[in-house]
């Protein structure tokens, strides 16, 4: 199941009874998601609920208090028992936790964003959560949202403006579009082990090394529909690519070539080379990243063919 996350930066609202109305909405939406047995039954948060102001006078807290005094007690139960909770990076794997050091958010869509406000939108992005909050902004209303951040490269060479489009909850509706988003984006994959079986129908656009099949026997399951979520809109490019006379495909999200600090050193580019499915060791130097693993790739501007060769923990930087 995915995490929730709490976006304070959009917990705004002009009165207590709008705030009030808004929370009520959240609540209805996150037990939807709960019920499909998608979102997890705690509430990640950067802030305590008595911190995060939502009016002049009101913290989220007392809009909390006022959701029980209008009636809606079982909803307001249920979000004091998700955001028992608190802190944001609090019992999260080290490969996380790793790559969100080493990025800083800084816009949604075409708003600014500060990194303490941002934080909790960061970690949607490098662990797959779902953001949840208020729709108190345009960049809040929608289902889905992009965020924009500066990643630091593992071997701390550089800085890269990287994106991802995180699933964003507000409101019951929004519950009904993620799970049908997520549904489709798993295909029905139920484990690593099933997803290997029947990669050529659930990635009928993606070769796969056979080094894969064991490499998914070491990645954590719980990265499972990150893996799938990567591995989708890869497939996806790898599709379009067919159409078109690039040399390259268009990637939808980052996929980028080694340093040159890689390229340069030989036992570097040897840990990148992989068996391919059409026998042989071939170089797949091209990355996505999911958390901090990577899938590791390599494309054929001839024959139009994209083959996975790697899925794993980052590989060797020296």
């Amino acid at each position: 199941m995915r995490e929730l996350v709490l976006n304070h930066a959009s917990v705004a609202a002009s009165d207590l009874e709008t705030a009030t109305l808004w929370l009520k909405q959240l609540a209805l939406g996150l037990v939807s998601l709960n019920q499909l047995g998608i979102g997890k039954t705690e509430l990640r948060m950067a802030r305590h609920l008595h911190e995060i102001k939502c009016t002049d006078r009101a913290t989220l807290y007392d809009v909390w208090l006022a959701l029980r005094k209008i009636g809606a007690r079982e909803e307001a139960q249920y979000l004091y028992r998700l955001s028992s909770k608190a802190p944001l990076l609090d019992s999260v794997g080290d490969s996380v936790k790793d790559r969100f050091t080493r990025c800083e958010a800084t816009s949604v869509e075409d708003k600014r964003m500060t990194p303490d406000d941002g934080d909790p939108l960061l970690y949607c992005a490098v662990a797959d959560g779902i953001a949840v909050g208020f729709p108190s902004a345009p960049a809040w209303e929608q289902d889905s949202i992009k965020v924009y951040f500066d990643e630091l490269s593992a071997d701390g060479e550089k800085f890269e403006e990287t994106s991802e489009t995180i699933d964003n909850l507000t409101r019951l509706e929004h519950a009904d579009a993620i799970a049908e988003r997520h549904l489709a984006t798993m295909r029905g994959v139920s484990s690593f082990a099933d997803m290997w079986e029947r990669r050529a129908e659930i990635f009928p656009n993606l070769l796969f090394g056979p080094d894969v099949e064991d490499q998914l026997g070491h990645v954590n399951n719980t990265a499972s529909s990150a893996v799938v979520k990567k591995l989708s809109t890869l497939d996806s490019d790898a599709a379009n690519w067919r159409s078109t006379d690039t040399a390259m495909p268009e990637w939808s999200c980052k996929v980028r070539p080694e340093s040159d600090t890689v390229r340069n050193n030989p036992s570097l580019i040897r840990a990148r080379r992989f068996r391919s499915h059409g026998g042989g060791r071939e170089m797949f130097e091209w990355h996505a990243d999911f958390g901090d693993n990577r899938i590791h790739l390599r494309f054929d501007a001839r024959t139009k063919e994209v083959e996975i060769g790697y899925i794993g923990r980052h590989l060797p930087l020296r």
